[in-house]
């Protein structure tokens, strides 16, 4: 049978892929892209009481305007992104699902895109359906993975209608300093390109500050959602914000022929999201995984496993190796260890595994550094 042809360079997500491998008796999961924190019970509660109230059918496309709201004041408050309102955002089933209608909203066959290598693995499947053209831009692992030379060069050399930025970044964990984050906007801004910030994991940082982009430049498409902060990855909530309502009116055309809107009852308990007594319990998730980071990291560099320090998400990227990362990952399954093969995250990732510490518990690092450290690869 003959399909077609848009999906010949879009294979399977090796994260979904892998961390289904993991999840035998026995395997330590460091595939997952979550955190082993349960939502806070008030969202739960606000949904059940969504629920019951029948706050059940379709919501306007773009999102309720009430969490629309919510979401544009948090923009301006802390991220000091101005002359946002509810006009200005767009609430969908997920971030990724915001990341696509933007790529289907600006890219078509032969349009250049520029994203970091290595990057979280659906960025490229998704350029690729849109037959966009993508320009790789090498991160290292001895600059921990922040742009430097090399990146910046290879930007300067292009000529992108889009540019992926993602900070803290997936696989790397690296946090981007305001300086590096600028000089990307300056060249951005004399390639009149679009950024799209990827921004899911913003408050998951333990050095640095999160800055962004849109702060500063106003082609800019701000990502963000509820899945890693508040441990609601399965209620599928994400949005966008944009000071461009022309794209967003677009971005708005292709939500409402695919997903039509996002999840009603969970767009009213995201509501909850917003208060302090939510916000208290992450920073008290932020400080486990901290703790959790620190312990892996003294680990691996001990070992001479890694080379850098990731100043935020709940990731490291070590290389383990110059050959094939498929069969290191497939190696380390059979010996009880759960991780995902760097390659798929771009041609700097050969070598490398994804290990996530989102899903372990602190008295479990031990051991995986151990099984790491004794594996023959």
């Amino acid at each position: 049978m003959k399909f077609a042809s848009r999906l010949d360079k879009v294979g399977e997500s090796a994260t979904f892929k892998y961390s289904s491998l993991a999840k035998g008796e026995g395997i330590l999961n460091l595939t997952q892209g979550l955190i082993n924190y349960r939502t806070p019970p008030s969202i739960v509660e606000a949904a059940e009481k969504a629920m019951r109230e029948g706050k059940t059918s379709y919501t306007p496309t773009r999102g309720i305007p009430e969490l629309r709201e919510k979401i544009a004041l948090k923009l301006e408050e802390e991220n000091n992104i101005e002359d946002l309102g509810p006009e200005n955002i767009l609430v969908s089933a997920g971030a990724k699902q915001v990341i696509f209608e933007a790529v289907m909203a600006l890219v078509e066959r032969g349009v250049e895109v520029a994203i970091p290598n290595p990057s979280w693995v659906s960025y490229e499947p998704i350029i690729n359906l849109a037959e966009g053209e993508i320009v790789w831009l090498p991160l290292n692992s001895d600059e921990g993975f922040i742009p430097g030379e090399d990146f910046l060069s290879k930007l300067e050399n292009s000529n992108p209608k889009l540019i992926f930025m993602n900070s803290p970044n997936n696989p790397t964990g690296a946090v981007y300093p305001r300086k590096v984050i600028e000089e990307i906007v300056d060249i951005a801004e004399r390639k009149n390109a679009w950024i799209l910030s990827d921004e899911i994991y913003e408050k998951i940082i333990y050095e640095g500050e999160h800055f962004s982009p849109a702060s500063i430049y106003d082609k800019t498409i701000t990502v963000n959602g509820f899945s890693k902060e508040y441990s609601m990855t399965g209620w599928r909530l994400g949005y966008c914000a944009c000071k461009n309502s022309d794209l967003l009116d677009k971005m708005n055309i292709i939500q409402s022929q695919s997903v039509s809107c996002a999840t009603s009852f969970v767009q009213y308990a995201a509501i909850e999201a917003f208060t302090q007594d939510v916000r208290a319990g992450v920073k008290q998730m932020l400080s486990d995984l901290r703790d959790r980071r620190n312990l892996l990291v003294e680990g691996l560099v001990a070992a001479g496993l890694l080379d850098y320090e990731p100043d935020g998400a709940f990731y490291v990227f070590p290389q383990l190796g110059d050959g094939d990362d498929i069969k290191i990952a497939d190696r380390l399954l059979e010996e009880g260890v759960g991780v995902i093969p760097g390659s798929p995250f771009g041609s700097q990732g050969v070598g490398c595994v994804r290990i996530s510490y989102g899903f372990v518990s602190k008295d479990k690092i031990k051991e995986v550094v151990e099984k790491l450290s004794a594996i023959e690869l």
